[in-house]
């Protein structure tokens, strides 16, 4: 069960996808993807933990931008490339539940979605998105 390391109630007691429904990004997702399609540079401003970093990158995924490369989400630390892209691995594979064939290594850390620092590099030739 991959709720156990969960803190909060919250975390305990939703799926991935009503807690990725519930962050403010959610709400502004089409408004967002219209105005990155109609522009050739956007700044995303939000609160933290309105899902700027983890909902974004799966946005673009999603709506078929990595058809054209990958997805890269610049962070400021080590462990927060590593720790983000952990947790979107999890939205990513808890997204694909009714996906009737798992593809294992696209289901890992490093598959669909990625991580490289300074001398560690957990991305493969499936990765989509990738966190630096």
């Amino acid at each position: 069960n991959k709720k156990s390391n969960a803190v909060s109630k919250f975390a305990l007691t939703k799926s991935i996808q009503q807690q990725r429904q519930y962050l403010p990004a959610f709400t502004v997702r089409d408004e967002l993807l219209n105005i990155i399609r109609e522009n050739n540079v956007v700044v995303v401003v939000g609160e933290t933990g309105s899902g700027k970093t983890t909902q974004l990158t799966q946005y673009l995924m999603e709506e078929g931008y990595t058809e054209y490369g990958i997805v890269g989400c610049t962070q400021p630390r080590r462990v927060a490339a590593m720790s983000v892209a952990k947790r979107v691995t999890e939205e990513v594979v808890g997204s694909r539940s009714g996906v009737k064939e798992r593809q294992r290594e696209k289901d890992q850390l490093g598959g669909t979605v990625g991580y490289t620092i300074r001398f560690e590099d957990m991305t493969s030739d499936s990765t989509l998105i990738k966190y630096m």
